[in-house]
This record gives structure tokens, sequence and C-alpha cells, in this order.
């Protein structure tokens, strides 16, 4: 039996491999000594872009996920004057690229990025900038604005977007699940109890984020129950889940803009149960029940938040009011074409409590930055988008999708829709699957069967 050698067949000497391999191994422990956050994001950012090369569309699946937990909150980072924040919206970014290459774009919805790079052009033309505006701040806030509608372009094939809409309710429960092992290990607290007395659920988030989660991951099932019957077992648990978790942030924003979505299942409960699907009493019964249940148990908090420290309106607004009322003033230099983009997030001078970097209201917030008319570009792209994918939906969905729509809208008015990663980062992301699913002759003339959608 002859001995055995190693023989290296590589294009690189086997001596130069090695020592690479043992400079790359020195440098990584003396970096991992100096900076071992920064060391551990980068390790895994390589593998997170070799996986997303090899598997596009399940690394999608990781990235949606990615979403459930407000990294920010929880990872405090600041290089180059940029927070996490910034670094994950490039990364997601970046990790898309490959499934954008493989399954393409599209260009039907691309009409929120047109309107913002518009927004750039108005505030280098025609704004008021205030002093402490740099030069660069609108480009910086156009690149934060713009990456989630990114996912509206995506050509994601059948299979993958199914799959994609069955995670969407699963962002608020792991944010609980991974806000409760962060409690335990005392990097993050699983609740907080406000100066009201309030306690607020905020798992791996704050309460405000989780509760965008909640809001999305309950609307999204109940639409899911109409528009995939076969998985209606799953999307009643979900909702439910969702519910509860909404509830238990204590935000009352989106439960008002929950409304319009819960009155018309309701309605269409109790229509189908008078034309003879007699079995449809137990759902209606069992969300009654859940709901009145649910209500009561949070009435206590709801009332801390809202009737204890009213002001001029009877209700406590949590400062929005005064919010709105200075960023209204500040806009009032420049109302046709705003102060700039990316403004508002330096216009608080200390005379508004310092929460309000922006004025948690977006129709005010555009206003700000692009006036009326920058503010009506961007609203008006969303609408096109909307409607654009509400006309290809089966005729029984539409109702439903309409509702989420109005609740985004609502919702709006009170809270940072379109630049808080937890709200329109899986919201685009579902609007372009619907888009896909209903636009093809595939998805609109053949429903998923349960074997067909793949967790």
């Amino acid at each position: 039996m002859g001995k055995r050698t190693f023989a290296w067949n590589g294009g690189m000497p086997l001596p130069l491999l090695l020592s690479c391999l043992v400079l790359l191994g020195l440098t990584i422990g003396f970096a991992s000594a100096a900076q071992p956050l920064l060391v551990g994001i980068g390790i895994l950012g390589i593998i997170a872009v070799l996986a997303a090369v090899a598997k596009p569309s399940h690394t999608a699946d990781f990235i949606l996920l990615s979403a459930a937990p407000s990294i920010q909150y929880i990872v405090h980072l600041n290089v180059g004057g940029l927070d996490l924040l910034s670094f994950y919206k490039f990364a997601i970014l970046l990790l898309t690229i490959p499934a954008m290459l493989v399954y393409g774009i599209r260009m039907k919805l691309v009409y929120p990025i047109v309107a913002l790079g518009l927004m750039v052009i108005i505030t280098y033309t025609g704004s008021f900038w205030p002093d402490n505006l740099e030069r660069m701040a609108p480009i910086k806030a156009f690149i934060g604005l713009v990456i989630p509608f990114v996912y509206l372009l995506i050509r994601w094939k059948s299979s993958s977007a199914e799959r994609q809409i069955v995670l969407l309710p699963m962002l608020a429960p792991i944010s609980i699940a991974l806000g409760s092992l962060l409690h335990a290990a005392g990097v993050h607290q699983f609740y907080v109890i406000e100066f009201t007395g309030a306690f607020r659920v905020q798992g791996a988030n704050i309460p405000p984020h989780l509760a965008m989660l909640a809001f999305l991951g309950f609307l999204i099932s109940l639409i899911e129950i109409k528009r995939n019957p076969t998985r209606y077992k799953y999307f009643y648990m979900m909702a439910g889940l969702n519910f509860f978790i909404l509830l238990a942030t204590g935000t009352r924003g989106p439960l008002i803009a929950s409304i319009v979505v819960v009155l018309y299942y309701l309605y269409d409960l109790i229509k189908q149960y008078f034309r003879g699907k007699v079995l449809l009493i137990i759902p209606l019964a069992a969300f009654l029940v859940v709901a009145i249940a649910a209500g009561y148990m949070q009435y206590d908090n709801l009332k801390k938040r809202s009737l204890e420290r009213t002001d001029a309106s009877g209700i406590d607004l949590s400062g929005r009011a005064e919010a709105w009322e200075f960023f209204l003033k500040g806009a009032e230099k420049s109302p046709v074409f705003g102060r700039g983009l990316g403004s508002s997030i330096v216009a608080n001078d200390g005379s508004i409590y310092e929460g309000f970097v922006v004025p948690h209201n977006e129709y005010i917030r555009f206003y700000y930055d692009s006036g009326i008319v920058g503010a009506s570009l961007l609203f008006l792209a969303l609408l096109v988008v909307f409607v654009s994918v509400f006309k290809v939906l089966p005729r029984g969905v539409k109702p439903y999708y309409a509702g989420l729509i109005i609740g985004f809208f609502v919702y709006s008015f009170s809270d940072n829709t379109l630049s808080t990663i937890q709200m329109i980062f899986p919201f685009c992301w579902y609007v372009n699957n619907l888009d896909i699913l209903h636009s093809s002759s595939e998805g609109s003339t053949k429903s998923i069967t349960q074997k067909e959608v793949i967790l």
C-alpha cells in the first residue's frame, strides 16, 4: 500500500494560500480585540452575501424577517455619522441585488421612487433651507426613504411571493420571542411602564414599532383568510395573535386605523352567515369574544394614555398637538416647495419634546420638507400604486385591501409610516406580492394549494 500524499490543485501556490489564511486569521484576531462588534457584523455580512448569491429567494425570507427587531434600539452603533439603522438599510438593499438580477425588476410600481427623486430636485432648486441642514442631508434622506420602495419592483416567483406573505404575520410574534430572550439576557427590556403608569409591551422593538408589525400582521391575516382560504386556520391564528400583541403595545393609532377592515370583516361574515354558511357563526362569535375580552383587559392602559393628561383637544396626544403646531409654523416660511428633504429631522430646536425628531404625522412631515408640491407628488404616487394593485385583485378581496390602504393613510396622521422600517418595509413587500400573484394569468386564475406554499 503506497504512501498517501496531499496535492493542491488550486491556482494559488499552497504556501502562499496558507500564508494568506494565517494573515487573515491574525487580522481578524487583532481586529476582534479592538472592535469585536464590527468584526462580528463584517463576518456575518460576508456569510449573508454568499447566501444571497447562492439562494436569493430564501435569503429574501430572512431579509424580510429581519424587520422584526428594531436593531437601532438594541445595538447602539455610530460610524461616520451613520447609525446602525442606516447600515441595515444599505445591507438589505445589497443582499437583494442578487434577487433582482435573478428574477428581474418591473417598473409598474416605481412611482414613489420617481416622486422622491423629484423631491430631491425640488429641494436643490426651490426649497428654503434652514441654516443647520447640510448640503448632503437631502441625499441621505432620499436614500433612507427610497430603499423600502425598491421592494415594489422585484419580480418574485409566485411560489416565493406566497411564501413571503405567509411569513409577514410572523414578524410581531418573532419580535415578542426575541424580546423575551433579550430581556432575560439583560440586553433590552421586554416592556416599558410610562410615567402615566401605562404598561406597554415592546418585544425587541419600542412599543410603536411593535404596534406597526402587529397592525400589518393582523390586517394581512384578515385579508389572507379571504384571499387564500386553503390556509385559513393559520391566518385565523395569526390574526388573533397579532391583535393581542397590538393591544398589548397600548398604541392607539393602529387600533383606529384597523377599524375599516374589522368592520368589513364582521359585515362579510354576517352576510355569508345569512346566505346559509351557518358554520361562520363560530369565527364570528370567537372574534367578538376575543375583541371584547382583550379590549376590557387593555381599557385601563388606554385610559391612562388618553384621558389622564389631556390637552386642548380633550385627549392626550402624547405631545403630538404641540409638535404639529411647531412644524406647521416652520413650514409657513416655504409652503410651496418646503424647507428641503430631510429638514424636518433637524428642525426641533428644543421648543418641543426631544423625541419628536419628526412630527409623527407624515403629511405634515413631507409638507415641511417639500411643500405642497413635493408632498402632493409623493402621496399621489402612493395612491397610483395602491389603485393599480386594487384593479388586479379578486372581487371579494378588494374591499379588504381597500380597508388596509385606508388604514395606512389614517395611520399616517399619527405616526411615521413612511420612514419606519417596521411599517413601510413589510407593507411594500406585501403590496408588491399581491400584484405579482394577481397580475399574471397564473396568479389570477387559480388558487394556490397548500402544497404549493412552502414554509
